[in-house]
């Protein structure tokens, strides 16, 4: 083992350091008094057998042991710290991944349902009276300013059968279906109006279109053409139209088709 000088010096100077304090003990120790003795003591005989001889004596003075140097002993090399643990990475972030959107079914195309063809309905009488326009309302018509130089030409005609048609065309439309065949069959009906617009009679006075496959719904055919004016009646027409020198709507033709 290898001892620098800066060790042996301080071995040294240790040594001679406790030898001097040894030595400065012993002079101190030297230089104390010495202790008195005891006075004499006085001694009463006593019967030895009662009493025992007791003697006392002086306790002795204890001196102290020299100090010793201490050892000197290499000291154990420090202990090196063991480096801090390195830090555990984060473990990679995962990003969950959506599942993927089911595809859409396809429906199956709906196919068209068959329409079943209409019955022919059996050919029935007329039920309608002559007294059918019982009851219906005589609403005044809307227009009932009159000119004075009114005229019943193609034209105003014309325009008088577009209205009375667009007026009757909804009642016409709630008719149920009559038959194959019946929408040949033409009906010339001569209309009798009041100044209100109200059916007073409707006549048929020309059919055509019939044949041997669809006279047997002419009956019927009349029979809604009946029903049809006397539900939309009251009709809205021109008052100044109403009777002229060339004619007007009080009386006057119109042709009747099953849609």
């Amino acid at each position: 083992m290898t001892v620098d000088r800066g060790e042996l010096a301080g071995t040294g100077a240790a040594i001679l350091f406790h030898f001097a304090l040894v030595a400065a003990l012993t002079t101190t120790l030297a230089g104390v008094a010495p202790k008195p003795e005891p006075p004499a003591m006085e001694v009463e005989m006593v019967d030895a057998e009662e009493i025992g001889l007791i003697a006392a004596a002086p306790q002795p003075v204890t001196t102290p042991p020299p100090s010793q140097a201490p050892e000197i002993a290499q000291a154990p090399p420090a202990e090196v710290a063991p480096p801090p643990p390195l830090p555990t990475p984060a473990p990679p972030r995962i990003d969950p991944v959506p599942a993927p959107r089911p595809a859409p079914t396809t429906r199956p195309t709906a196919q068209p349902r068959p329409t079943p063809a209409r019955p022919t309905p059996a050919p029935r009488v007329s039920r309608l009276g002559d007294d059918f326009l019982k009851g219906l309302p005589d609403a005044p018509s809307r227009s009932t300013a009159k000119p004075a130089a009114a005229t019943f030409n193609a034209e105003a005609r014309a325009s008088i059968d577009g209205a009375i048609k667009r007026q009757i065309q909804p009642c016409a439309d709630d008719e149920p279906f009559i038959g194959a065949g019946a929408d040949r069959i033409r009906l010339t009906l001569n209309l009798r109006l009041a100044p209100s617009g109200r059916l007073q009679s409707l006549n048929v006075v020309l059919v055509a279109g019939d044949d041997e496959e669809n006279a047997r719904y002419v009956p019927l055919v009349e029979d809604q053409a009946k029903r049809v004016f006397a539900k939309c009646s009251p009709l809205r027409l021109p008052a100044e139209l109403y009777r002229t020198p060339q004619g007007g709507w009080s009386n006057i033709n119109m042709t009747y088709r099953v849609q």
